[in-house]
């Protein structure tokens, strides 16, 4: 993997540079590894992930980090993705594919901008066909500064399976950049609750979850981060830690690489999750 990883960096050298490469499209890719531990038996799921990102108007990168250009420069965009799933040895083998389309619409305001969100996305695992819808709503309340809060429900098709019941989900998320004299700090934080009616799994009960990471920007091109996120289902509780790193090789190249664990409290599981991601502009 870091000879790959060293291979593209010297592929890149061979790159003309441009100053300042501002872009209006985003490819990314990404691969994703996860082992998961369920008492004396284990499996592993693979993700296989494209997509791209249109924004309106070309995004400018002289603004700070290059992993922040579009938050920084407050546009707006619509993407859409496509995600294969290979789940081998947990419970029985399954595949799916999952797909969608989202968008977000920046509106600038004298004293602020106000945030329009809309996604849809459709998972087909083998035993059904789910479709999940949100909507959000927020505001760059500073330059730097978003706080946005996002309503997600679901329509899953008859399954002989799972009845997953009727779900509806809240979230509100914060984040906020600081820019320092060299590099910047980028915080985020979210609280989301889940309300499950009709499911036969945890009698209705609501889900808590819970997210709070940042991410250190040496430079422009170079960022570290940390996460952490709880999931509290029906008394169970699962913990994930996350690190990774964000480098652009070049302006319009950038490699991500990262590493989670996650445990469920009072219940022997333990899972680890290693990705590899990489994005082109233009």
């Amino acid at each position: 993997m870091f000879k790959k990883l060293a291979w593209v960096a010297g592929l890149s050298m061979l790159l003309p540079i441009t100053a300042h490469a501002d872009y209006r499209w985003q490819v990314d890719g990404a691969f994703s590894r996860e082992n998961i531990d369920v008492g004396p038996d284990d499996g592993d799921v693979d993700n296989y992930a494209i997509g791209g990102t249109f924004y309106i108007n070309e995004v400018d990168t002289s603004k700070g980090p290059l992993g922040e250009a579009a938050f920084l420069d407050q546009s707006s965009f619509i993407s859409a993705g496509y995600l294969y799933t290979d789940l081998d040895d947990i419970v029985e083998d399954l595949d799916g594919d999952t797909y969608g389309i989202n968008g977000r619409y920046v509106l600038p305001l004298e004293r602020f901008s106000l945030i329009f969100e809309a996604g849809w996305e459709r998972q087909t695992p083998d035993f059904s066909d789910i479709d999940n819808y949100s909507l959000g709503f927020g505001a760059y309340v500073t330059p730097n500064t978003t706080v946005v809060l996002t309503y997600r429900t679901n329509d899953v098709d008859d399954s002989d399976v799972i009845d997953a019941g009727d779900i509806d989900a809240y979230e509100i998320a914060v984040e906020h950049l600081w820019d320092l004299e060299k590099g910047a700090i980028k915080l985020r934080g979210s609280y989301g609750l889940i309300s499950v009616s009709d499911n036969d799994i945890n009698d209705g009960d609501d889900i808590d979850t819970w997210n709070i990471g940042g991410t250190w920007y040496v430079n422009d091109t170079l960022g570290f981060g940390v996460d952490y996120s709880r999931f509290d289902n029906f008394g169970i509780e699962e913990d994930t830690y996350g690190v990774n790193v964000e480098w652009f090789v070049r302006e319009n190249i950038g490699l991500t690489l990262g590493y989670a664990h996650s445990e469920v409290d009072d219940v022997d599981v333990e899972s680890d999750k290693f990705v590899l991601a990489g994005e082109f502009r233009f």
